[in-house]
């Protein structure tokens, strides 16, 4: 029998964490990017996120002045900046050049905001970075549950819609954003962090994220969002097939918190159906096949473009010929070889698919790094049936969330490899350390309190052979 000598831990408070106030305003502008001016010449609208960025980019000038930037990991920041690059390059041949340099500059935003995340969250331990994405899925429903109550001061903000048109009743008849968009804009955004709540709470056995994950999955499905529903979908799929494979068994309270979120799910629709008017009058459209023949039209238009110019494209943000439909043809991967030609599209789409890879490389140092990968599955999926990604504040709020995401994975890795390793009393076993078998993850009993003692029943016991007097 082994017996492991107690591992000491710090008593008190400890140090309390250091408040990130421009993380958390910049969080804030991320969830409700009011425009504060329309006609700003070249970049056409302002909003408080990119005021907030523009003083973010100041500070990460004067700390690379003192200091290398924290880029998280190279690899990762190597695929983020390829569409950069290559949506700059296409300056030099765009027939809009004003729609390039918006696009880049968007791109830019994305740039920026990563590395301010990743920067402020340097060194912050994995349960506080998962806080903050809480607290921002949080920030992002509440202005769409107004929305959807007609509360003054949160009502479509886009531009030139009209209060009778179809568009404009579709952000009242299912779960929509005042700032983002319709229903699909704010469905994207907030499914990067279900898998990662639900897991968190789950591993964890925090039921303030399996709460906060619960409640992001259900403003998912009340947004009506099929792409987005199906990649979420797959990304499960795929996941729990993974699992079975590996441990060939399914978990009786994995299932039942399976059963509880489908029953919050289907509850959410109903009541939703059943006290909003709005909502049983124009809900029809969405289970109809008219928006899936026109976007097959915009992909059969689009590919003939690519056919027109196959090599260069015509420049990043462009609409070609000015066929404004064009502009945005519902696949994203469709979309780059339009914007850059069949090659450089290509690479930005491998770019892309490339961050998904990049995660799941990592899921030996950190099992939260799995789930991001199939987090970025599902936005993947969304990418090849939706336009999201060329969504100007989307593609920003897609970078900020990859740094949410490198925050979280950074840290777990860097907790499991501080966790402190008991020394044994006695031989040395096989395996890990109780108190490292869970690691960050919880999903092991965790380290016994100080002063406490911990035997491993599985370890083979030493034979014992009777002494002189038979004992």
């Amino acid at each position: 029998m082994t017996t492991y000598a107690p591992v000491r831990q710090k008593t008190g408070a400890g140090p309390r964490p250091r408040p990130r106030i421009l993380l958390m305003l910049v969080l804030i502008a991320a969830a409700m990017p009011v425009r504060i001016a329309s006609s700003v010449p070249g970049v056409k609208s302002v909003s408080v996120l990119d005021v907030l960025l523009g003083v973010v980019a100041v500070t990460l000038f004067v700390d690379s002045a003192l200091k290398p930037l924290d880029i998280g990991y190279r690899k990762l920041f190597v695929l983020l900046c390829i569409p950069a690059f290559i949506c700059g390059m296409s300056m030099l041949w765009t027939q809009d050049p004003d729609a390039t340099l918006r696009a880049t500059i968007v791109y830019v935003e994305g740039i920026v905001a990563y590395l301010f995340v990743v920067r402020e969250l340097s060194g912050v331990p994995p349960g506080r970075v998962m806080t903050y994405i809480k607290r921002y899925s949080y920030l992002l429903i509440v202005p769409a549950v107004l929305l959807l109550l007609h509360v003054p001061g949160f009502g479509p903000e886009e531009a030139g819609l009209s209060l009778d048109s179809d568009r404009y009743l579709s952000y009242y008849t299912r779960l929509s954003h005042p700032a983002l968009g319709p229903s699909n804009n704010l469905a994207t955004v907030l499914a990067f962090f279900v898998p990662l709540l639900l897991y968190w709470g789950h591993v964890r056995h925090d039921r303030r994220f399996t709460l906060a994950g619960c409640v992001a999955l259900v403003a998912v499905v009340c947004t009506f969002s099929r792409g987005v529903g199906l990649g979420l979908l797959t990304a499960a799929v795929l996941a729990g097939l993974g699992s079975l494979v590996r441990r060939r068994r399914f978990g009786s309270r994995i299932s039942g918190k399976i059963v509880a979120a489908v029953a919050s799910v289907v509850t959410a629709v109903v009541l939703l159906y059943q006290l909003n008017p709005d909502t049983q009058e124009f809900s029809g459209s969405r289970f109809s096949l008219t928006n899936v023949f026109i976007r097959s039209q915009f992909a059969v238009e689009a590919i003939e473009k690519i056919a027109a110019r196959p090599f260069l494209g015509y420049g990043g943000g462009t609409a070609p010929d000015e066929v404004w439909e064009l502009a945005r043809v519902h696949n994203t991967y469709l979309q780059q070889m339009v914007y850059f030609g069949v090659l450089l599209g290509v690479c930005v789409s491998f770019a892309l698919i490339g961050t998904a890879v990049f995660f799941f490389s990592r899921w030996r140092t950190s099992r939260v790094a799995r789930v991001v990968g199939f987090t970025l599955i599902a936005q993947l999926f969304v990418f090849a049936v939706e336009s999201s990604f060329e969504g100007t504040v989307l593609r920003v709020l897609f970078y900020l969330s990859i740094g949410l995401a490198t925050a979280v994975v950074r840290a777990s890795e860097r907790c499991q490899g501080q966790t402190p390793q008991p020394e044994p009393v006695g031989h040395p076993i096989r395996g890990a350390a109780p108190c490292l078998a869970g690691g960050f993850t919880g999903a092991h009993p965790a380290a016994p309190p100080s002063g406490g003692r911990t035997r491993d029943t599985r370890a083979h016991r030493r034979a014992r052979h009777p002494g002189a007097h038979n004992v």
